[in-house]
């Protein structure tokens, strides 16, 4: 919205108008054309998952971090004191990330160490990919949009060229030719590159959470300790996001603290 606004305002105080900006045939030409050139580059398997794609940039849903870290942190409690089958109960009753259920299933099941980061990763592999058809169909549509906008422009020199007869009307004509390029370069650089980078850095973040996903199973399948694993993951969070187990370290330093001064004034 601040980049649409902008460019109508810079042509607002240029002496434009914003019904200036608005033309039916470039608009059809510019975006019909590119979907079509977008659509038939992309399969239809991917093509259908367009609508999903633009959800995620709308209303995207990631891993939580923190939460997982919490979780993990749990589940690595129960394993310790309980024994590594007690984690498929505990997962019933604690809503954990589709990912990290898959994980401790595999631990579960008596999957060694190296086979379950084998298995996770190739799955991250594979989400990776997947999700990137997203990003690649919009950006697709970013290279078509302004070869459109250039084709509407000369199909619209053709018409005004061809019929001179009216020399009053041939400069808002060609004013009009020009309007299908502004479409063309707008459309791509307002709306489809920035909905592939919107759709790469959310897939970069959630690509982050299950790689920390796949060392916090490694961890729980070790038997490491769960303070351990949470400052481990604790590099995971985002910044200015300290780790709960250094937070726990103040408050013990907080608390030894008068205890401390009382052997010193003894």
């Amino acid at each position: 919205m601040i980049a649409v606004v902008a460019v109508v305002l810079a042509d607002i105080l240029d002496g434009g108008t914003i019904l200036g900006l608005i033309n039916i045939s470039a608009m059809i030409l510019v975006l019909g054309g590119t979907m079509g050139a977008t659509a038939m580059s992309t399969p239809m398997v991917d093509l259908k998952r367009v609508p999903a794609f633009l959800g995620k940039v709308l209303r995207p849903k990631g891993t939580n971090i923190d939460s997982t870290i919490d979780d993990i942190a749990a589940l690595a409690e129960v394993a310790r004191r309980e024994g590594l089958l007690r984690l498929e109960d505990e997962l019933g009753r604690r809503p954990v990330p589709e990912f990290l259920q898959r994980g401790v299933q595999l631990i579960v099941d008596g999957a060694d160490e190296d086979r379950i980061r084998l298995m996770m990763e190739q799955e991250v592999t594979i989400y990776e990919e997947r999700e990137l058809t997203g990003a690649t169909f919009f950006e697709t549509a970013g290279g078509f949009s302004p070869t459109l906008g250039i084709i509407g422009t000369v199909v619209g020199l053709i018409s005004v060229l061809s019929n001179l007869s009216d020399v009053q009307k041939l400069a808002p004509s060609i004013a009009t030719a020009f309007t299908a390029t502004l479409w063309g370069i707008a459309t791509a650089n307002l709306f489809w590159l920035p909905i592939a980078n919107r759709l790469k850095a959310n897939l970069k973040h959630e690509v982050q959470a299950r790689e920390m996903i796949i060392e916090g199973c490694i961890a729980i399948a070790a038997g490491q300790n769960p303070r351990l694993i949470s400052e481990q993951l604790a590099v995971y969070r985002m910044p200015g996001k300290p780790g709960k187990g250094k937070k726990a370290d103040a408050a013990q330093e907080g608390e030894e603290q008068p205890e401390l001064q009382q052997v010193v004034g003894r």
